[in-house]
């Protein structure tokens, strides 16, 4: 990748963090009751959030926004580097990377940590792939859209 690919992957990577967090937010904040009711939820799961010791990102909520953006910054560079070979308009582009990243992460992660590991029930586990398409074609969109925003106009053909 040229350096000013980098540099805008890296400023759209930022813009996809901030998404994400924002889709975390209205995503699963919702549905929150649902997934944490006692009657619904695996003992297991509703322990590794709410006994002892906490979650890091409940003793200190910085680290999840800091991960978070350095994760869009990593993601705007691997956009960068795919998009440049995808000849669509830039929501197309968001929406395939949306589709690229949950196939990759989401599935695997839901089977083998909420499903297998903390037992979660699968109506619970199919929400919550449900909720991570919304979060990853927020996402998407942002990196894709800054992506497209901070891109050097095309000089055209006739010129």
């Amino acid at each position: 990748m040229r350096s000013s690919s980098w540099f805008r992957g890296a400023l759209a990577g930022l813009a996809g963090g901030i998404a994400w967090l924002v889709g975390l937010m209205l995503c699963f904040g919702p549905v929150q009751g649902l997934l944490a009711d006692p009657d619904l939820q695996s003992a297991k799961m509703l322990a590794a959030f709410g006994g002892e010791p906490p979650p890091r990102t409940v003793e200190a909520p910085w680290i999840l926004v800091a991960g978070l953006l350095g994760i869009g910054v990593l993601w705007g560079w691997v956009y960068a580097g795919l998009a440049r070979g995808w000849d669509l308009p830039w929501w197309r582009r968001g929406l395939r990377f949306s589709l690229v990243a949950w196939v990759l992460m989401v599935p695997w992660f839901e089977f083998y940590l909420p499903w297998s590991v903390l037992r979660e029930p699968a109506p619970l586990v199919a929400l919550e792939l449900a909720c991570w398409a919304g979060v990853l074609l927020l996402v998407g969109a942002a990196i894709a859209g800054v992506e497209q925003a901070l891109r050097p106009p095309r000089l055209s053909r006739a010129a």
